[in-house]
């Protein structure tokens, strides 16, 4: 009869055990949700140079015959770079579209990057309405902001250095002078 006693109670308080590592992984999960849940909102900075630092130099020509050069003088302008091979960059030319057609300065102040071996203008067709297409198929754009991962998106003051970068549509600025993304708090 102790046997079983001294049995009932080490089962107890191994469930009693297992109960609180349960409740503690849990309280655990959640708050990891909350950080990652923050990030995603704020938007994680491009793999590429950081804000504040200076393009380096470049001048290519859109598909509409203009030129496209590190620092505009009229004004910020908002560039993405997109890649073919890209699987997250065709999520963000989905969602890229309404955040140009929002941006001050309207597809004159708006760019669009294909880049790499593959680069064509068809790829990003459906953001011509609202933004200026270059095909960076030699990678001159690429090299001259330092990408090493896709979709990257930058705001280029007139100066020509970044004043925001970014990897995901929803955490565009407002406005090139708001550091509020588009959704969401304010970026740090």
């Amino acid at each position: 009869m102790s046997a079983l006693v001294a049995t009932v109670v080490l089962l107890a308080v191994v469930c009693a055990g297992h109960t609180a590592l349960l409740v503690a992984v849990v309280r655990r999960l959640r708050i990891q949700a909350e950080l990652l849940a923050d990030v995603e909102e704020r938007g994680l900075p491009a793999r590429a140079l950081p804000v504040g630092a200076a393009v380096g130099a470049f001048s290519v020509t859109d598909t509409d015959g203009r030129v496209f050069s590190a620092g505009d003088p009229s004004g910020p302008t908002l560039v993405a770079m997109l890649s073919p091979t890209c699987g997250s960059c065709r999520r963000l030319r989905r969602e890229f579209g309404a955040v140009a057609a929002r941006w001050p300065g309207g597809r004159s102040r708006v760019v669009v990057v294909v880049t790499g071996p593959s680069a064509t203008a068809a790829y990003a067709r459906r953001l011509a309405p609202t933004a200026r297409i270059v095909v960076d198929a030699a990678g001159a754009v690429r090299d001259a902001f330092a990408v090493t991962a896709f979709p990257a998106i930058f705001v280029v003051a007139s100066t020509g250095e970044l004043s925001w970068t970014g990897r995901w549509a929803h955490s565009v600025p407002r406005h090139p002078a708001d550091p509020t993304p588009v959704y969401g708090q304010a970026l740090m």
